[in-house]
């Protein structure tokens, strides 16, 4: 199958985001469904749309649509960030308090766990900070494909226009994934360096959570395994 890969457009966040929802909620151990357990309601969908416009504005953000070259089909979506230059470890602080801030100020979403939102997050700002520093990166945010779309090479797709980018600026690459994700990260040179389990309050039934950060093998990095119990 052949693709062609285009930025999302401003009227596609929907599309994007609903992407992103059929895709991890499909598998096992869903993420998704312990951050949304009320499911994909309009207040949901409204949550998402706003936090999608507001990273529009950072220009070291690229959103991006991998399109069956034929048909214009969406089958796959990614969000990738390129930080080209180095932060002080304060600077990193810095920004993980301004965005602990924001979400402490934030009004209660309906069908949004905060507990785990916020374990999730905190969770992820330190491994990144523990093992990347402030040093330039890429971080591949988000890869979705759609269910129907799957193993069919449109994730992977995606994935390689990211690193890419970051062999032209020379900087490593970052990523979290789920045991799903792990063949394909794997195939492209990331390795798994580390895990880190970590507990919270849930009103949903236990399970564990796997969320992987990779490091691409060119420099080191990290990965990270949540237990989220009720």
């Amino acid at each position: 199958m052949a693709f062609e890969i285009t930025p999302m457009g401003d009227d596609e966040i929907d599309v994007y985001n609903k992407i992103c929802w059929d895709a991890f909620t499909s598998v096992p151990d869903s993420l998704a469904l312990l951050l949304y357990p009320g499911g994909y309601t309009e207040a949901v969908r409204k949550y998402m749309r706003n936090n999608t416009i507001d990273s529009l504005s950072d220009k070291s953000t690229s959103y991006i649509f991998v399109r069956d070259i034929n048909t214009k089909q969406v089958l796959a979506v990614a969000c990738w960030s390129f930080q080209t230059t180095d932060l002080t470890i304060q600077e990193v602080l810095d920004k993980e308090e301004r965005a602990r801030k924001e979400r402490a100020e934030q009004e209660p979403i309906p069908g949004v766990d905060s507990a785990v939102m916020n374990d999730f997050r905190e969770t992820a700002a330190r491994l990144q900070r523990e093992n990347l520093g402030g040093k330039a990166h890429a971080l591949l945010k988000v890869l979705a494909t759609h269910p129907d779309a799957q193993r069919r090479g449109a994730g992977a797709a995606a994935l390689t226009w990211g690193l890419v980018k970051a062999d032209e600026l020379g900087v490593p690459a970052y990523l979290e994934a789920s045991r799903v994700g792990r063949p394909l990260y794997a195939k492209h040179g990331f390795k798994e360096v580390s895990i880190c389990w970590s507990s919270v309050v849930s009103s949903t039934p236990k399970l564990i959570l796997w969320s992987v950060r990779f490091v691409n093998c060119r420099s080191t990095l990290v990965s990270m395994a949540t237990r989220v119990m009720a």
